[in-house]
């Protein structure tokens, strides 16, 4: 008999194990979907400025509009979460995502295309926080760096996706279809959210107000700094692989958009692998303020090198763009500092306080880049009114990215560290 109860709590145990790996994985694989969501423009810039007649100016502030919302949301979407639970939360994004990226897909003015833009990081702005709620719902506090780190693993992968592998879809069925393909595979995540992602038994959010994680937050200078270093970091991704490194490598070494593309897929791969191997070392060496500041440094020398020496060759501009992504990479971590600062419970309002920090650089930096890049164009064009840009021009820009790299550092010389008792 005794036998027989010990076989069974062993079942349910690895029945409960197996629940809570599906579900962060269900988690992980949202979050792809939404990078893909925000990244699938990097490759369509030629298509839209052509088709939509749209200087850089204006396609940074089209393609920067999901960052409004997402921004904007992210606390709220953080304590619903934490009163809903993950499950509820992440289906009805995954079915709203999906239709902005439909609506996108089929605009035919400037107008659909920013609707469809909003209603994308309206939807997404769960995503990542998600993958942290869950994280607190069913694993030990210990794991949440590795947890996190795999899931920013996760969206690089989905940015990696939405750069190279849509730009060959859209070299073959058009821009359009691409679209409506990456819409497709959303609505069909969404009904395997629904059948297979499971619940959290937790109740403790419910016996105390939501609103306390937050105050914790915002009233400690801390996350701030935190969030502050973390939309720095984040600049490699939102500023150059996300929309402006593409049309940078076309102009240097004059290849085509696909080729191109391989630079922001570099860049994403290297952001995966660091988003782990940073988790690890501030693991190994248990310190994670030496972690960010030593990666920090890395990304600075990579990226230094990357975009203004011009001896580099295309292969060793690519390895020296891995390098710069593997040591951005920590700006993961940034989270695991945030999510010390309050109870287990509040751990969706951590996450969408830190993020919204995070993503304000994305929608920021975005537009501005293009704006400088038209500043530093001074209205060269074409013939037919094309805005012509040249190698210049975008070194001039990306110094901004250099010099938010260096400010990192300055703001996490102020974090307390975050040591795990042995």
């Amino acid at each position: 008999m005794t036998v027989l109860c010990d076989m069974t709590n062993s079942l349910q145990g690895r029945q409960k194990a197996n629940g809570a790996l599906l579900s962060v994985a269900l988690c992980w694989v949202f979050y792809l979907f939404a990078y893909i969501t925000r990244v699938e423009p990097s490759v369509l810039t030629n298509d839209l400025m052509s088709e939509f007649g749209m200087t850089s100016s204006l396609l940074g502030f089209v393609i920067s509009i999901a960052y409004i919302p997402y921004v904007a949301m992210q606390i709220p979407c953080g304590i619903i979460t934490d009163k809903l639970g993950t499950k509820t939360m992440i289906f009805a994004s995954c079915i709203a995502c999906s239709l902005g990226v439909f609506v996108f897909g089929s605009a035919q003015s400037v107008l659909q295309l920013e609707v469809g833009r909003f209603l994308v990081g309206l939807s997404t702005a769960a995503a990542f926080l998600c993958c942290g709620k869950v994280a607190t719902e069913f694993f030990d506090k210990r794991r949440y760096a590795m947890l996190m780190g795999i899931a920013m693993c996760m969206g690089c992968l989905g940015g990696i996706s939405g750069s190279v592998p849509t730009a060959y879809l859209v070299s073959k069925i058009g821009w359009r279809n691409t679209t409506y393909a990456i819409a497709t595979f959303g609505i069909l995540l969404s009904f395997a959210i629904l059948v297979f992602m499971k619940k959290s038994q937790k109740q403790s959010t419910q016996q105390c107000n939501l609103l306390d994680g937050l105050k914790l937050l915002a009233k400690n200078p801390k996350p701030w700094l935190i969030g502050f270093y973390g939309a720095m970091t984040y600049l490699p991704l939102s500023a150059l692989a996300e929309l402006w490194v593409v049309p940078f490598m076309e102009q240097r070494y004059g290849i085509s958009t696909e080729q191109a593309a391989i630079s922001s897929t570099i860049l994403f791969i290297g952001f995966a692998l660091g988003s782990v191997i940073s988790a690890w070392v501030a693991e190994k060496i248990n310190s994670y303020k030496k972690t960010i500041i030593f990666f920090t440094i890395g990304s600075i020398f990579f990226f230094w090198f990357a975009i203004y020496d011009d001896a580099i060759e295309f292969t060793s501009c690519l390895a020296l763009l891995l390098g710069g992504g593997i040591c951005a990479g920590a700006n993961n971590l940034s989270f695991t500092f945030s999510y010390h600062l309050v109870p287990p419970e509040f751990g969706g309002t951590s996450t969408g306080f830190t993020n919204a920090l995070v993503m304000s650089s994305a929608a920021l930096f975005q537009p501005l880049l293009g704006r400088l890049l038209d500043f530093f164009r001074n209205g060269l064009a074409t013939p037919d009114g094309t805005p012509i840009y040249n190698l210049t021009m975008y070194r001039s820009a990306f110094m901004f990215v250099m010099a938010g790299l260096l400010l990192a550092i300055f703001a996490a010389l102020f974090v307390n560290d975050v040591k795990h008792k042995e």
